[in-house]
């Protein structure tokens, strides 16, 4: 076998409407319409187990659209089991392309990040055989325009390409794009400085609101006082209550910090000269890279720099209305602030062995004592007043899957892991005799300890067995969530247990357990809350819900990626802020509402590719004013339509296509 297999593009066909000619260097050029478009690769007989036998798919792509091109590598099984590889890649540089085909395993959410690419991500099944694979598509997903770009050297390899591409920088000494303008862009680090002392000159003569206690609560809603923040249930809605009684409904600003860090490895051939790691600017290099936000602070501020961050921010979340320091803030801004914070705990329990992804052998005793274990990062915060709780972790990489059978995994997984022996005994109490297990499930075990000593029969062929199988897993979540916030609430029973900020409710099984949290969290990237989903977790767990993310970017300012939700304009962004937090505000399960995030993302992609514009400020600490005009009205009207005296507010804007991963 050959070292590579060459894709030839003579094996691709195109979608409906979607354009694809062969250029002069062997390769495709493709115009897809905003719709979106996809390419065609459909194996005969004698290449079908080429997927089996390589290790990486890699090939070159070129494009000059206005914004970040994604594009969605998906494999197909015959059977039509799938999954989707969505690759970002900057405009006007040559980007190479490089799939380790492992990943058809389904273990990871992430790829690695290779040299020039922003984020890659994998959706879809839980896994994919390759040797079963019969098509594979390239796609474009819908955009605002037609998507024209470059597809060359598409093979596949026994081992990584090598990465060699032209010095080409991209952006310019302040981190914003070099070739591109738009309103607001800075001119230097002098015009920075004017702007930043006149803001804060302003804020000086700012008033502050008068019926906001100093936790941050609503004076106009009381309750007893406890001494740190509770839940309570009035009869109509429910509440954050502050220590000193008053009622809260949350407004947070994630990742309130002013580092942006860039990763730089990888990108180095798009940086211009960056300063000095030992030099006056040696603050901004940090081990995961380097931030131009910190940079130009130092450049306009010197050594006092984030005394001075500090400040300013603290005055901003203050006069925008803003009542909480939100998820993965700065811990030094978080001990000078006076506001309520939020806790993302570290080092949630693992195993050794893992069922899929990351979700632990919840039965193993190794669990429950690293859970203990990370309980105890409680301990500093018993007796803080301004902690309004703790989430124990963020995102669970395995519920990323809605068709996820958990057990069907467990009993194909090589160990003997104690969740599976834990199946065995489950299903001997439930059946008593492998007689009745076998004319139940139309089996022909001889002896329950079978389905733990083998992975033959993993996969379910009756709708009993089936059924066995989701119940199972509802027992799996219910430990995975009440060993671990049992062990927190031994160390913190003052604090508030926030929950684990899904991405999304896959299914109903998702809330087993969850009864656990003193509040449910959700990350919610839409338009307006998903009202109808958060009344019935709010009925089924008989507590309150919060949204730990949602986020809006405009396709009008320097930054090619407008994040998972978008609009045209600043203006459009600031209005589907209002619409978005004034909707969640009329909701009685809802208490709050977390925006992702403070600044935006740097222009070459955070650790892993991320680069949104979606910041309430930009690198160069520039708020943008219309957003910020529209979040300051909307939080000044929150009490008034939380108690009915307003309705929330009605003018949706227009979404555009996201460019978000």
């Amino acid at each position: 076998m050959s070292m590579t297999y060459v894709l030839q593009v003579e094996s691709f066909t195109a979608s409906p409407d979607t354009r694809l000619e062969q250029n002069d260097c062997g390769g495709l050029a493709v115009t897809a319409p905003p719709e979106g478009g996809s390419l065609l690769w459909c194996p005969d007989g004698s290449n079908s187990q080429v997927w089996s036998e390589y290790a990486y798919l890699t090939g070159d792509i070129y494009h000059e659209c206005h914004d970040v091109l994604v594009l969605v590598f998906s494999f197909i099984e015959s059977g039509g089991r799938r999954i989707d590889v969505h690759y970002g890649m900057l405009p006007h540089v040559k980007t190479r392309v490089c799939i380790p085909l492992k990943v058809l395993e389904g273990e990871s959410l992430f790829l690695p990040r290779y040299p020039g690419v922003l984020q890659s991500v994998l959706r879809g099944d839980s896994s994919v055989d390759r040797s079963r694979i019969s098509r594979v598509s390239i796609s474009t997903p819908p955009s605002v325009s037609l998507r024209s770009f470059k597809l060359s050297g598409l093979e596949l390899r026994m081992r990584e390409p090598d990465f060699c591409y032209e010095y080409q920088p991209y952006l310019d000494e302040l981190g914003q794009l070099a070739e591109k303008e738009w309103v607001g862009k800075t001119g230097s680090h002098e015009e920075m400085k004017l702007r930043l002392e006149q803001e804060e000159a302003a804020m000086q003569a700012s008033p502050l609101l008068d019926d906001i206690g100093r936790y941050g609560g609503w004076k106009g809603a009381a309750f007893a006082s406890t001494g740190y923040f509770r839940t309570v249930f009035d009869g109509s809605s429910w509440w954050f209550v502050d220590p000193d009684g008053y009622g809260l409904f949350s407004t947070g600003m994630d990742c309130v910090g002013p580092f942006d860090t860039m990763k730089v490895a990888g990108m180095e051939h798009l940086l211009p000269p960056l300063p000095d790691r030992i030099g006056p600017v040696r603050d901004a290099w940090t081990p995961q890279g380097f931030s131009y936000s910190v940079a130009n602070l130092i450049r306009v501020y010197g050594d006092s720099w984030r005394e001075r961050w500090e400040a300013l921010t603290e005055g901003r979340l203050k006069v925008w209305g803003t009542n909480t320091i939100a998820n993965w803030s700065d811990s030094s801004f978080i001990r000078s602030s006076s506001l309520p914070y939020v806790y993302p705990m570290e080092g949630f329990p693992e195993t050794k062995e893992t069922i899929f992804r990351d979700f632990p052998d919840v039965f193993s005793p190794e669990y429950e004592e690293n859970a203990k274990s990370f309980a105890s990062g409680l301990l500093p915060f018993q007796d803080e007043p301004r902690l309004v709780g703790y989430f124990m972790r963020n995102e669970p990489h395995w519920a990323f899957v809605d068709s996820l059978n958990l057990t069907e995994l467990l009993l194909a997984h090589p160990s003997p892991l104690h969740s599976k022996l834990q199946f065995v005994r489950w299903l001997e109490e439930k059946y008593e005799t492998i007689i009745h297990l076998n004319e139940a499930w139309g089996s022909s075990f001889h002896r329950f300890e079978e389905l733990a000593e083998s992975n033959a029969h993993a996969e379910p062929e009756s709708g009993v067995r089936k059924a066995d199988y989701d119940a199972f897993d509802r027992v799996l979540i219910r430990r995975y969530v009440e060993v671990p916030a049992r062990a927190c609430k031994a160390v913190d029973p003052h604090h508030l247990n926030l929950g684990m900020r899904y991405a999304w409710v896959s299914s109903d099984a998702i809330l087993e357990g969850c009864e656990a949290f003193d509040v449910f969290s959700i990350n919610c990237y839409r338009f307006e809350p998903d009202r109808e989903l958060i009344e019935r977790i709010g009925k089924r767990l008989n507590r309150p819900v919060m949204i730990g993310e949602f986020h809006f970017g405009a396709a009008d300012s320097g930054l090619p990626a407008y994040g998972i939700k978008a609009v045209a304009t600043q203006e459009e962004r600031g209005q589907a802020y209002r619409y978005y937090i004034e909707r969640a505000a009329a909701i009685p399960e809802l208490i709050g509402a977390h925006y992702f995030q403070l600044s935006d993302q740097p222009a070459l992609g955070r650790f892993d590719g991320e680069n949104y514009q979606i910041g309430a400020v930009d690198v160069c600490q520039r708020p943008y004013e219309p957003f910020i005009e529209q979040m300051k009205l909307a939080h000044g009207r929150i009490y008034a339509i939380r108690t009915g005296s307003e309705p929330p507010y009605e003018e949706a804007p227009a979404e555009i296509p996201k460019t978000g991963f």
